[in-house]
């Protein structure tokens, strides 16, 4: 991925995962939430939960009493809020601090830093050794978990946990194995609805208008979904709109991540895992039937996508300026300039798209992919290794991943003031939305969304849902696997540099014949073959050990 271009990926991925972040500043103070629905706790495989309308008592799963003095420690918490920073930080600062105070003898400093800025900052601190005591990594880019990790950039938190964060490692169960290594915990993956499916998301006025609504809710194949596209073209309502906008600013369409698509019937799309590699080399059969790791751009897959893309652009149903643009789906929507886009996401997929692109959004489930490491790594909570408090930012971490004040806080902001609450459900405050509030984050992003409260758009049991949902989800047998690729850097930057020159236009199907055959060979020489290979060699060790 280029790495310009990298983190506005994120914007795609984030409002697949939970609306987007807000906005202005105001100032009061936590309320409990004595209306959220019974949130299910796990403890290794097992689930919990109290009875529908409780709240339940929060599990800060507090250490033992040890030899440190008395002496409050400070903590400093960087993430990106998903969108423009809020200005209502002061006051969610303030409500956590009450908390934390209190309770672990910790001040917490919130930092968020601008989509834009994120990878940059990031390396500048770490690059000059300022303190960060946790921090959230995203999918792509020098923030990766995998690049960080692969860099040494975090510490061993194996020892921290077993004494601080007991609540964390029983919940996890076996999806801490996907930021382990070695034996060594180097992070926690947010515990949130890990199943993803990939979508076509339409517009739905123009589905209404055009008499097709019912078509698309029910269609089964991209023959289908290729005669929506043909009747939105000849319309003269609709027509000045493109058909199939690009994902993320990189030229994404169809080939998304995990998935196979480049069939006709949705029953015989398939999937592969990337065993946590996040740029679409690697790829292996999560069924397990054949351990053999495959270089993904090179398989027979991959190609009927880019062929299926390039025929759709042939015909005027992709956005011209797809490989070019800077604009993601959601704000090509939203600007009246697309009508649909393909993307990744989870249950409740329909209240989020129509959030992000400001009109009603119909979604159709392409695929289910099952639960990877790729997919816990994409969002993990870290302490780096310029941190001053790693025992006060691990026990503040214990408390996001089972205190539904603290989840409930960092998402939404302050109850009464940022939000209410109405049976259950997390509303925006009278007059305002996502445009004026003045505290919204994602919910996913802070250690357990299972604890946040729904929002607007979403039943009141929508969390128990997605849950049984998550516990009831395949999982590929190479779950846990996690490749150390710091030997493998420099072949990896190469191979970065390569699909950030081909990929946009391939995967938006500009891409002129020929150019499939010139990446496929600058792939080979700029070391695929020795990615795929030292993945294939720690792996093999791996299952030797299960």
């Amino acid at each position: 991925m280029g790495r310009n271009k990298v983190l506005a990926i994120i914007l795609t991925l984030v409002m697949t995962l939970g609306l987007l972040a807000g906005c202005g500043s105001s100032e009061g103070q936590m309320q409990t939430q004595s209306n959220a629905p019974a949130p299910k706790q796990t403890t290794g495989d097992k689930t919990q939960g109290t009875d529908a309308g409780e709240t339940p008592a929060p599990d800060t799963a507090a250490p033992e009493e040890d030899d440190e003095d008395d002496t409050m420690a400070e903590i400093n918490m960087v993430y990106m809020p998903m969108g423009s920073v809020p200005t209502g930080i002061d006051a969610v600062e303030d409500a956590i601090n009450e908390i934390t105070e209190a309770e672990i003898n910790t001040h917490v400093n919130i930092e968020m830093i601008e989509t834009g800025s994120y990878e940059q900052q990031i390396g500048l601190k770490m690059s000059s050794g300022e303190k960060m005591d946790l921090m959230l990594t995203l999918p792509f880019g020098s923030t990766s978990y995998n690049n960080m990790a692969s860099q040494k950039q975090f510490k061993d938190i194996s020892g921290l946990l077993d004494k601080y964060g007991k609540g964390i490692l029983e919940m996890m169960g076996n999806l801490i194995d996907a930021t382990t290594v070695d034996g060594k915990i180097y992070a926690v993956p947010t515990y949130r609805t890990l199943v993803t499916s990939e979508y076509i998301v339409m517009r739905t006025d123009v589905l209404e208008d055009l008499g097709l609504l019912e078509k698309a809710q029910n269609m089964t194949s991209f023959t289908e979904y290729e005669e929506i596209l043909a009747a939105v073209k000849a319309s003269d309502e609709w027509g000045y709109l493109a058909g199939i906008a690009n994902s993320d600013s990189d030229g994404l369409c169809l080939p998304l991540a995990g998935g196979y698509l480049g069939v006709d019937k949705f029953s015989d799309a398939y999937y592969y895992d990337q065993l946590g590699d996040l740029n679409k080399i690697i790829a292996i059969d999560p069924e397990g039937t054949d351990d053999t790791i495959k270089m993904n751009f090179a398989t027979d897959d991959y190609k009927a996508m880019i062929d299926k893309m390039r025929g759709w652009y042939e015909k005027g149903y992709v956005y011209k300026d797809a490989a070019t643009t800077d604009d993601t789906a959601e704000i090509l929507v939203k600007n009246n300039v697309a009508f649909s886009y393909f993307v990744e996401g989870e249950i409740g997929i329909e209240t989020s798209k129509t959030a992000a692109c400001g009109t009603d959004m119909t979604c159709v489930k392409i695929v289910t992919l099952p639960i990877s490491t790729s997919s816990c790594t994409k969002f993990v909570w870290a302490v780096p290794t310029t941190a001053d408090e790693p025992e006060a930012a691990v026990k503040f971490m214990n408390m996001m991943y089972t205190d539904a004040r603290i989840e409930n806080l960092l998402a939404w902001g302050v109850e009464n003031v940022n939000y209410q609450v109405k049976d259950g459900i997390a509303y925006f405050m009278d007059g305002e939305d996502i445009n004026n509030c003045s505290y919204h984050v994602a919910d996913f992003m802070f250690g357990n969304q299972f604890l946040a409260l729904p929002w607007d758009g979403q039943p009141a049991d929508f969390r128990q849902v997605a849950k049984a949902e998550m516990d009831g989800a395949k999982e590929s047998k190479y779950l846990g696997f996690s490749c150390d690729t710091s030997g493998i850097q420099n072949e990896l930057t190469s191979i970065s540099n390569v699909i950030s020159e081909y990929g946009p236009s391939l995967e938006s199907g500009i891409a002129p014949a020929g150019d499939y055959e010139k990446f496929i060979d600058k792939l080979n020489s700029s070391g695929a073959d020795t990615i795929v290979a030292e993945y294939q060699k720690q792996l093999d060790a791996w299952l030797a050990k299960q």
